[in-house]
């Protein structure tokens, strides 16, 4: 009894000359980041996260949000990186589902909203992301933009609007998804979302292969002047590039969550959750929304340290089951390429094949034919 005691009394003695002489080990080692958060916001971040943790050599690949899943899938056996930063909710969510992540806890996760985190906790909400409407502020007063979705379905629109490609874009396959979801809900009949979509289709003039090329064809000597996108990024191009673009966040507007994560089998987990601790710090956020305007999810930031146009907006963002366009949005998206973008149909005829029209036309040809016959005999008579 005499030793356990005094064998007590010495790791208490050391745990208190350690807490109060010890500092932690420093952090060293490398850690790599996937993110398609654009260097601009990646260059920033890593420049203070380096310089908190000098021992650490940081590297961010900038990748787009829908390569990196499958990039995280490839790379599955041996992963090559240690944390997946920004992203859509569904496209975490998938990756959580598939195993792809695993748990960090970081200390403020405790103050995310209801759905700010995976189901088991693999991933974090950073940022809420509001889908909007850019616009050309050179080629449109702010009076003319649609304020809906709705709007964009005016044939006085027809050839102003450029969407960026929907299937490598997480952003266009959120508002896409949403807005399918959004008329399925409404009137219970899913194909409305389609038909819905077709309609936009069809006052849309272009499709841009990235972002970079939405932007060019926004800007040129041209009628384009209209593109859904998300808020932060209009942000940016705005501020940083000195772009002429402005926007509208229309009603029922989806603003998913944009989450952090610790990949499943990282090479350095301890490197990871401090990079997502740091990511997500009370500072950090702050620093953030000030210079990049990134909406914070955490519900815990001071009011009066934020930029004064977060404190007054009033975001009323649809509310989408993020779980049910998790299961459906590859085949959604399939669909609307393969009935919609690649048919070129007029508003209605989604989902009939471009032979069932030829057939449709023929059949009114010959309609016609009998018909101009049938009266060219009764005049004859």
């Amino acid at each position: 009894m005499l030793v356990q005691r005094l064998g007590f009394a010495l790791l208490l003695s050391a745990w208190i000359a350690c807490g109060s002489g010890c500092a932690a080990e420093p952090l060293s080692g490398e850690l790599v980041v996937y993110s398609p958060h654009g260097t601009e916001l990646e260059d920033a971040v890593k420049k203070r996260f380096v310089a908190q943790h000098p021992g650490v050599n940081l590297t961010i690949l900038d990748i787009p949000a829908s390569q990196i899943a499958n990039r995280l899938q490839a790379e599955r056996t041996q992963p090559a990186c240690d944390v997946w930063w920004g992203g859509t909710t569904a496209d975490f969510q998938l990756a959580e589902a598939d195993g792809l992540l695993t748990p960090s806890e970081p200390s403020w996760r405790r103050a995310l909203p209801p759905g700010g985190r995976g189901q088991s906790g693999s991933w974090y909400a950073l940022y809420q992301t509001p889908t909007v409407i850019m616009y050309n502020a050179k080629k449109l007063k702010r009076e003319e933009v649609p304020t809906t979705w709705e709007g964009l379905l005016d044939l006085k629109w027809k050839g102003r609007i450029v969407v960026r490609d929907v299937r490598p874009s997480g952003t266009m396959k959120t508002i896409f998804c949403g807005l399918i979801w959004r008329e399925w809900k409404r009137t219970g009949q899913i194909d409305d979302g389609f038909h819905f979509l077709g309609r936009l289709h069809w006052n849309t003039g272009a499709y841009a292969a990235d972002p970079q090329a939405m932007y060019e064809m926004l800007q040129g000597p041209n009628d384009f002047a209209l593109a859904p996108w998300n808020m932060p990024d209009v942000f940016l191009q705005r501020d940083t590039n000195g772009l002429p673009f402005e926007f509208v966040i229309p009603e029922d507007a989806p603003a998913p969550f944009d989450p952090v994560a610790l990949v499943a089998g990282a090479p350095h987990p301890e490197l990871g959750r401090a990079f997502i601790e740091f990511v997500g710090s009370t500072d950090e956020l702050l620093l953030q929304a000030a210079e990049f305007n990134r909406l914070p999810a955490r519900t815990d930031l001071p009011p009066e340290r934020l930029p004064a146009w977060m404190k007054d907006l009033n975001l009323k963002p649809l509310q989408v089951d993020w779980n049910t366009l998790r299961e459906y949005q590859a085949e959604w998206i399939d669909r609307w390429y393969r009935e919609i973008k690649s048919n070129d149909l007029p508003p209605g005829e989604e989902g009939r094949p471009r032979w069932a029209l030829w057939m449709g036309a023929l059949a009114a040809s010959i309609g016609l034919a009998i018909y101009l016959r049938k009266k060219k005999q009764e005049l004859q008579s």
